[in-house]
């Protein structure tokens, strides 16, 4: 006799943000960036990460081969969510992650020279 096990996960809408290099971009109405995660302690699960860009989002987009911190928000289709533009609840309509931001790594500057 066989079981079958499933597990289902709630997932609610979690903010994150991953130490990553932008890989591959497509553009379109909804803007898909896929993320190398270059934090070595995460499962190899989470080795590239696809984020969608909202229509509505208004910012800076990282370039291909750019190295930062990207703010990310894992959400599930029906969790509700405040639509600024019009004032009301709305319902996210499909399970994505979506891009919140992204602040670029700058090389760190050694000063030697020292002047009090």
């Amino acid at each position: 006799m066989i079981k079958i096990l499933r597990i289902y996960f709630v997932i609610h809408i979690v903010r994150t943000t991953l130490h990553v290099r932008m890989v591959a971009k497509q553009d379109d109405f909804y803007p898909l960036m896929v993320f190398e995660n270059l934090d070595e302690k995460r499962d190899s699960l989470l080795k590239y990460i696809t984020v969608t860009v909202l229509p509505n989002w208004y910012g800076k987009v990282p370039e291909i081969g750019d190295v930062g911190f990207l703010s990310c928000e894992y959400v599930d289709a029906g969790e509700e969510y405040y639509q600024r533009s019009t004032g009301n609840k709305e319902q996210y309509k499909y399970t994505s992650c979506y891009f919140l931001n992204f602040i670029e790594q700058k090389e760190k500057q050694q000063t030697t020279d020292y002047k009090f």
